[in-house]
């Protein structure tokens, strides 16, 4: 998908909301569990996704992802046209959301997430599973969408 192909379907919703019934299963479990992981293991400079709406679009099987926020967030708003397919299994969009987001977050809000100690965890899809790797270890931290419980517990 590139900037100018007009969508074939768009979607936006809240981040503490529910994805809408029509928007394809994979990206409403992918968009709920990033969500579910952005609320922990953040550094740098303090940001909040109050008023934060997830924004999918799709044209000729592609998928553009972001967010978008209001001019008074702390975060700015971010669309990613790169290479993410609509069709794919959800633990490889759980990845390609992360990330997106991840890298949005580094690149340009200057928050390192999600960090463990002093290194900013991979998202991977290991044995057909999304995780959170450390990449100093190879370790694998968490699932994706289930960091913050393991932060509590770790």
């Amino acid at each position: 998908m590139t900037w100018d192909t007009p969508p074939d379907r768009s979607w936006r919703f809240p981040f503490d909301g529910d994805p809408p019934a029509d928007l394809p299963v994979t990206w409403a479990i992918a968009a709920r569990a990033v969500t579910d992981d952005l609320r922990c293991r953040r550094h740098g400079r303090r940001i909040t996704f109050a008023h934060a709406v997830w924004s999918f679009a799709v044209a000729d099987g592609w998928i553009s992802l972001g967010f978008e926020t209001p001019f008074s967030a702390d975060v700015g708003s971010y669309q990613s046209c790169l290479g993410s397919e609509l069709e794919t299994s959800p633990e490889q969009a759980m990845v390609w959301l992360a990330q997106n987001v991840q890298d949005e977050l580094t690149g340009n809000e200057f928050v390192q997430w999600p960090i463990a100690g002093q290194r900013i965890l991979d998202p991977r899809l290991v044995d057909d599973h999304a995780v959170w790797v450390d990449p100093g270890t190879n370790t694998v931290i968490a699932p994706i969408g289930e960091l913050c419980a393991a932060a509590e517990h770790g």
